[in-house]
């Protein structure tokens, strides 16, 4: 005879997860794939079209979820050049992570706790930047789940820190992601856990044909590879 299983829920992470709203995830995703591309070597100032305005259009939300914060939130856009390298970079181009920091209220508690998505699209050919790229997916899904998350938890206190950060330039090589991970070196962050959100919009796993909306696949490294 099979035992009923109980489960005792944590009150506040039931009451963080019922705060996740199903038209925010929409609106957001819609609002990325309206901008057209975000191709990392797209524009950065037009004010329609193109990674410029994606990016500060994810800063402004920070920005707003900040206000809201009590303090505990602030935002950036993290800046840097990129000159041209291999065959995914064609030019220098200015680059930039949308960021926003939750503080930890604990002075004692050294912990890095960080959550990305990739904010760049692209067509098939990964060097055309004009051509409309929604995105909606790949990886609209994830930003809006970031964006998600930072507005829900910047109302919220924790001990350790939380960092949310739009990552550009995964297309062309990772790039936002090597950024992130200097910035994490430079500043000694004790990191904790990270958790990328890649294509989270997608029921269906195509390694397995396997079509369920009730699950999340998480691909998670055990032990370093170059321990094994």
């Amino acid at each position: 005879v099979n035992a009923q299983t109980i489960i005792q829920r944590d009150p506040v992470i039931d009451k963080i997860v019922s705060e996740v709203n199903a038209d925010s995830l929409k609106s957001y995703i819609q609002k990325l794939a309206g901008f057209g591309t975000r191709h990392t070597l797209s524009s950065k100032t037009d004010s329609k079209k193109g990674i410029g305005v994606a990016r500060n259009w994810v800063v402004s939300k920070f920005s707003e979820f900040a206000r809201n914060s009590s303090g505990s939130m602030s935002e950036a856009l993290d800046k840097w050049v990129l000159q041209k390298q291999g065959a995914r970079v064609d030019t220098v181009t200015e680059m930039g992570n949308p960021m926003a920091i939750l503080k930890g209220t604990d002075t004692s508690d050294k912990r890095f706790f960080v959550i990305t998505g990739h904010l760049d699209s692209r067509v098939s050919d990964v060097m055309n930047r004009v051509s409309d790229a929604p995105g909606a997916n790949d990886d609209g899904s994830g930003t809006a789940m970031l964006i998600e998350c930072a507005r829900i938890l910047s109302k919220y206190k924790f001990p350790a820190t939380i960092i949310f950060a739009a990552l550009s330039g995964e297309e062309q090589g990772l790039l936002g992601g090597e950024r992130l991970s200097a910035l994490a070196q430079q500043n000694n962050w004790y990191l904790e856990g990270l958790l990328n959100n890649d294509i989270v919009g997608s029921n269906n796993s195509n390694e397995t044909n396997i079509i369920d909306n009730t699950k999340v696949r998480v691909f998670s490294e055990g032990l370093p590879a170059f321990e094994l």
